[in-house]
């Protein structure tokens, strides 16, 4: 599995433990059908073209500079400094994580675990279950065994 297809699944992953609402039925039929197929480009239109896409874009392009960050080995940041003087930007990010969930630290524990276990594995377990949500959960906010 790529670099870019395990990032697309933690991403996938992390936006699954903060969801608080159900999945609508069809989706998960989708996610299932996904689970058997393991079809990664497949799991990539159907989640950026579903209710969590924005929430999933936003923790998808956090995770692509820490990762170019981190495999690279550069000693600074790259500079962005017309990113942060730009004060005319309204956006406002629609990610809400309950008070004692740290995302950060939920993306750690996902790098983890995808580093563990197949992430084939991984995918069956969550997208092939009644409820991916909490399958995900059970599986990266507690011990999941």
């Amino acid at each position: 599995m790529t670099d870019l297809e395990l990032q697309m699944l933690t991403a996938f992953f992390a936006t699954l433990t903060q969801q608080s609402e159900p999945l609508p039925a069809d989706f998960v039929v989708q996610l299932n059908q996904i689970s058997e197929t393991l079809d990664l480009n497949q799991l990539d239109k159907l989640i950026t073209n579903s209710s969590l896409g924005k929430n999933y874009e936003t923790i998808y392009q956090s995770l692509v500079p820490n990762s170019s960050f981190r495999n690279l080995g550069l000693d600074t940041t790259p500079n962005h400094k017309s990113e942060v003087e730009n004060t005319t930007c309204t956006e406002t990010g629609n990610l809400t994580l309950r008070p004692e969930q740290n995302l950060d630290a939920i993306i750690t524990q996902i790098e983890t675990k995808v580093h563990q276990e197949p992430p084939e594995s991984l995918i069956k377990r969550i997208c092939g279950n009644f409820n991916p949500i909490e399958a995900a959960k059970t599986i990266f906010l507690t011990s999941g065994f």
